[in-house]
């Protein structure tokens, strides 16, 4: 190997006749290697000090038998990954790890790591850490004032029991993953990740409640919080937002509440919509979503039915005078094949317009996704046209006559309707422009306040 200085690739992943690399004098003459990848050699114990290979940029051991890492690896000044992913017997690593100031990616998931390196706040480019699935991971003290540029942290599985408040100081931070955890609460301090788009918290068992969260949250996946009581600020933010919140029971008694607080965030973001079309902004379509426990419409709902489908009594011209430009529909959604318990399905929505002199036309809109459920789940979202889609309506002067919701099962890029899955009530609410913030009526008034405000957790006779 040491008449090989120009070679810039070592690739041997899923080799397992080796129990050790070449030694040192045989290493330092590759100066000009870039990747190391040896992926998948179960046998390999050690790596030889590698200081002399100073080109590296990309270590592969994940899948190997390695016990710890040559402490010459902190002058390795242009790595920027490291993998060592179910490295079962990997524990710990060298602090000189923490000169690595150009280190990019660190990826532990399945170690057998108890703590990080100190002090790894020095690591300032550093996107991605994931730690998923280190269940010997002692504690998550980590000072995150120095980690400026991480961008996903990845927490799945390490039998966390408490989350420190310095996790607000990741101001780079867009996906984290917190499932299957221990902890009870959320710091506070995660409002402040202004660009966290992404929040992962499913089967934590112990969390209890959720606090305010960022603004510019586009997906919380909060699926089997059973001990989970309360959450605040659904929809409160103009864009496309997806929150699920499927089997979280306890969260019956402060349905009313929740539901209220989303449908007056709906209504505001309806008001400022309906100022961009004022101003012939050009605007996209805005949808989103919340499914939790439930099996009732709320009263707020103008339009109601049994089944999947309502009938419209929209008088001609509700486009073109009264400009509808978006709804909000709520479903009572059920499964009754336990077969599709792992599936993922598309939610979609249909309207038979009428348009003036021609015959009738369907539009189709797709409103998400959404996993199995049980029992019935309740589906509220909202859905605002894109300025094509108005320009198109209100020219054509359509008139909506009927809507149907239905599932379809997502197989790769095809899809197929479903009859596994249903829905067995439906209500829709029309925007148009005479709704505003002034105008609208306040959902807490159309609720059914003679109803207790706990009744029996299996009954929502509230809504």
């Amino acid at each position: 190997m040491q008449h090989h200085g120009k070679l810039n690739q070592i690739i041997m992943a899923a080799c397992n006749i080796f129990t050790k690399t070449p030694n040192p004098s045989l290493i330092q003459h590759l100066n000009k290697l870039v990747i190391l990848n040896l992926s998948g050699c179960s046998k390999l114990k050690s790596l030889p000090e590698i200081s002399s290979a100073g080109n590296i940029e990309k270590i592969l051991l994940d899948g190997t038998a390695i016990e710890e890492l040559p402490s010459s690896i902190g002058c390795l000044s242009r790595l920027l990954e490291l993998n060592l992913g179910d490295c079962k017997n990997l524990k710990t690593l060298p602090s000189s790890l923490c000169k690595l100031k150009s280190l990019e990616e660190i990826c532990l998931t399945g170690s057998a790591i108890e703590e990080l390196p100190s002090p790894i706040e020095c690591l300032s480019a550093l996107c991605v850490l994931d730690l998923g699935d280190c269940k010997s991971l002692k504690s998550l003290k980590l000072p995150f004032d120095g980690l400026y540029s991480l961008t996903y942290l990845y927490l799945t599985d390490c039998a966390i029991t408490e989350l420190p408040e310095s996790l607000g100081l990741l101001s780079s931070l867009e996906e984290l993953y917190l499932e299957r955890n221990n902890f009870e609460r959320i710091p506070e301090s995660i409002i402040r990740l202004s660009k966290l788009s992404s929040l992962l918290v499913s089967y934590c068992e112990r969390l209890q409640s959720l606090p305010k969260l960022p603004c510019n949250l586009y997906w919380l996946d909060a699926q089997h919080c059973t001990t989970l009581e309360s959450l605040s600020g659904l929809f409160s933010s103009y864009k496309c937002v997806f929150f699920y919140l499927n089997e979280n029971f306890k969260l019956d008694r402060k349905l009313r509440g929740i539901v209220e607080d989303a449908l007056q965030n709906i209504q505001l973001m309806a008001t400022a919509r309906w100022k961009e079309i004022r101003e012939k902004i050009s605007y996209p379509a805005l949808q989103g979503h919340v499914v939790l426990p439930g099996n009732e419409i709320p009263m707020w709902f103008s339009s109601q039915g049994m089944g999947s489908s309502i009938t419209l009594k929209m008088q001609p011209g509700c486009f073109s005078n009264n400009k509808v430009f978006g709804f909000v529909f709520c479903a009572i959604v059920a499964f009754r094949d336990h077969h599709v318990r792992d599936w993922s399905f598309k939610f979609y929505c249909e309207f038979k317009i009428k348009l003036k002199d021609c015959d009738p036309h369907v539009i189709q809109r797709y409103l998400g996704r959404v996993n199995y459920v049980e029992p019935d789940h309740l589906l509220l979202g909202y859905y605002f046209f894109n300025h094509q889609d108005l320009n198109g309506c209100w020219e054509y002067n359509c008139v909506p006559e009927a809507v149907q919701f239905y599932f379809k099962k997502v197989l790769g890029s095809e899809t197929e309707t479903l009859d596994c899955c249903g829905v067995k009530k439906c209500g829709i609410h029309l925007f148009h422009a005479s709704d505003s913030m002034d105008s609208m009526e306040d959902p807490s008034k159309v609720f059914n306040r003679k109803e207790v405000e706990e009744p029996h957790p299996k009954r929502l006779k509230y809504l």
